[in-house]
């Protein structure tokens, strides 16, 4: 069965296709090296349809995140919810669905994402101090960020979107050339070492720089959600 053949009896035709390889067509060296991802992705369609199912939930939660700034500008925590949800959605079709499978998922996840992307993330956003909200204390900026320090930033921004309808104060992307300011409070543990004595729901302040473009981000994670769903894929048929 050839390619379009394959994609004639999925119906992945016309406007369904266009919508695809336009939104994934940057993350590939060629055409043929998509379209090997689309037929990997159908050819076992008709038993299990969830590699499909993960590939439209991503096409369509990141492009809403990709239109953010014609809907609200300048707003990065609307953009970072639906990052999240992006992943929660893949975690989901994982069957990764109860409080440990949810930790495993985001460690799983981390690591689909490629080196390069990893060092951009961290060349391009840093911690530059905090400080104990109730405690008074103030401490300078001596942890350099992980990438699973910064996958807890996701969380926690995602949380107040969520829960306290505030998606305007945290700046996660430089909208020029230069280097951007951005704080952000709330009482999730978001750095790992231990050595910063947390308590349970203490409130501090985190402040950061950042000159992270969102363009060059969003093409790292929708390159780890790619190899994801390829890993995915590989390891239903492994089994």
């Amino acid at each position: 069965m050839t390619s379009e053949e394959l994609f004639e009896s999925v119906g992945f035709v016309k406007e369904y296709y266009s919508q695809m390889a336009d939104f994934y067509r940057g993350n590939f060296e060629s055409e043929e090296d998509m379209i090997a991802f689309f037929v990997k992705v159908f050819k076992n369609d008709e038993n299990d349809k969830t590699p499909r199912q993960m590939m439209n939930q991503v096409q369509h939660l990141v492009s809403i995140a990709n239109d953010m700034d014609k809907i609200r500008p300048s707003r990065d925590p609307l953009r970072i919810f639906f990052i999240k949800t992006c992943l929660e959605a893949l975690c989901a079709l994982s069957g990764m669905n109860n409080k440990k499978d949810k930790l495993a998922f985001y460690e799983k996840f981390i690591g689909y994402m490629s080196a390069e992307g990893k060092t951009y993330i961290l060349d391009n956003f840093s911690l530059t101090g905090f400080d104990d909200v109730y405690m008074g204390h103030t401490y300078e900026a001596s942890h350099n960020l992980t990438i699973d320090d910064f996958f807890e930033i996701i969380k926690a921004v995602r949380d107040i979107v969520a829960h306290e309808g505030n998606y305007w104060e945290m700046q996660f992307f430089a909208q020029d050339d230069s280097t951007w300011l951005a704080t952000l409070e709330t009482d999730r543990k978001i750095l790992k070492p231990d050595k910063y004595q947390y308590q349970d729901k203490m409130m501090r302040t985190y402040s950061f720089e950042t000159t992270m473009q969102y363009d060059q981000f969003v093409h790292y994670f929708v390159e780890a959600c790619i190899a994801y769903i390829v890993a995915h894929i590989d390891g239903k048929e492994a089994g």
